[in-house]
């Protein structure tokens, strides 16, 4: 098993170190990633590549993350909610499977957490499967609860929050890059409703 201890480097680099290391890992080898906070980013990128893995929070914080590579091949993904079902300090997106064509993510929102408004390279489908709260649509606000359905096109700003409890489905075509998530993340870690994603 090979070990990276994430929190002895920088941020920027984190993701492409776990990325190299895990290309040139055969399938059923095992990494084990240790990480300051949830590795939920890191899963989306690996998602559709992994045979199984597992998060362990430690007593001082950090979190372990093991996972095992699988095989480059399409395979049908069956799943159930409950078994994603989490949340954290910041709006929690958990990986159902990314492909560089499109990425499916499910996403947990305590009330008042929210995904910045960004406007990226991708096409959004989001689907609240449970609670209420407000999308923001280009300027405009509108008001989402269970059973809303949001298509919005490549380069149009979008953001949620959550008012309720929430929990939805987030399809994104093509799956965003890592550089992008990063700052949404960073963005919600640091309380901004708002991130640029090009300068």
């Amino acid at each position: 098993m090979v070990t990276l201890d994430l929190r002895e480097v920088d941020p920027p680099h984190r993701h492409k170190l776990v990325l190299e290391t895990f290309h040139k890992m055969k399938a059923g080898e095992e990494l084990e990633v240790i990480a300051d906070h949830y590795p939920a980013h890191l899963l989306q990128l690996v998602s559709g590549k992994i045979r199984k893995y597992e998060v362990k929070e430690s007593e001082d914080g950090n979190f372990v993350l093991k996972l095992t590579k699988g095989e480059e091949e399409s395979k049908a993904v069956i799943a159930h909610l409950s078994d994603y079902r989490q949340t954290g300090e910041t709006f929690t997106p958990i990986p159902v499977i990314r492909k560089d064509e499109y990425g499916a993510i499910l996403v947990f929102f305590k009330p008042g957490q929210y995904i910045p408004a960004h406007a990226p390279d991708s096409d959004l489908i989001f689907y609240v499967i449970e609670g209420k709260g407000k999308a923001q649509i280009g300027e405009s606000q509108v008001e989402i609860d269970k059973g809303s359905i949001i298509i919005v096109p490549k380069g149009v700003k979008r953001g949620i929050t959550a008012e309720t409890y929430m929990e939805a489905l987030h399809v994104v075509v093509p799956a965003p890059s890592p550089e992008d998530h990063e700052k949404v993340m960073e963005a919600a870690a640091r309380g901004s409703k708002e991130v640029q994603l090009r300068s």
